[in-house]
């Protein structure tokens, strides 16, 4: 169980901070930890696969998801937010006895942070990355910056 926290904790790290990062993990995580632990997973298109590899699935589907056009990408984003921490909070109460208990706190979570959660989704997808349907000019003045000419910067 330490193991998977501290693979939890690294990933975290070095994936970025944005909201979906950390839901699929902390799903993945609690997944790891509940497999470790004797349960089953209950997602049918995970259900053969072990913890790291669920987790594995999880942060991949998530990093390709941040490569899409912005259209793709946000609600992408949320919904991979809004189900990674309601799954989470579901494993969890799944080992301590009661999954349905974690519904109000999920419920609860959404709309505490839902706000939160569109800021960091939209600023996530913005233009710039790979996949945006928005080109990038480089400026006159910009190109000269980056490159030499004449032999001299």
């Amino acid at each position: 169980m330490i193991r998977s926290a501290l693979v939890a904790v690294l990933l975290t790290w070095l994936l970025g901070c944005a909201h979906a990062d950390r839901a699929q993990i902390a799903d993945g995580a609690t997944t790891w930890v509940a497999l470790s632990n004797g349960f089953a997973e209950a997602n049918p298109l995970l259900s053969g696969l072990s913890g790291p590899a669920i987790l594995a699935v999880k942060i991949g589907v998530t990093q390709a998801v941040k490569q899409t056009p912005n259209e793709v990408c946000e609600p992408g984003l949320m919904g991979l937010t809004v189900a990674g921490y309601g799954a989470a909070l579901w494993n969890i109460g799944v080992m301590a006895g009661s999954g349905p208990a974690a519904i109000p706190v999920a419920l609860g979570l959404v709309l505490w942070q839902w706000d939160s959660w569109v800021v960091d989704a939209r600023d996530t997808c913005a233009p710039g990355i790979i996949g945006s349907n928005i080109a990038y000019e480089v400026l006159d003045e910009e190109y000269e910056l980056l490159v030499y000419r004449g032999g001299h910067p």
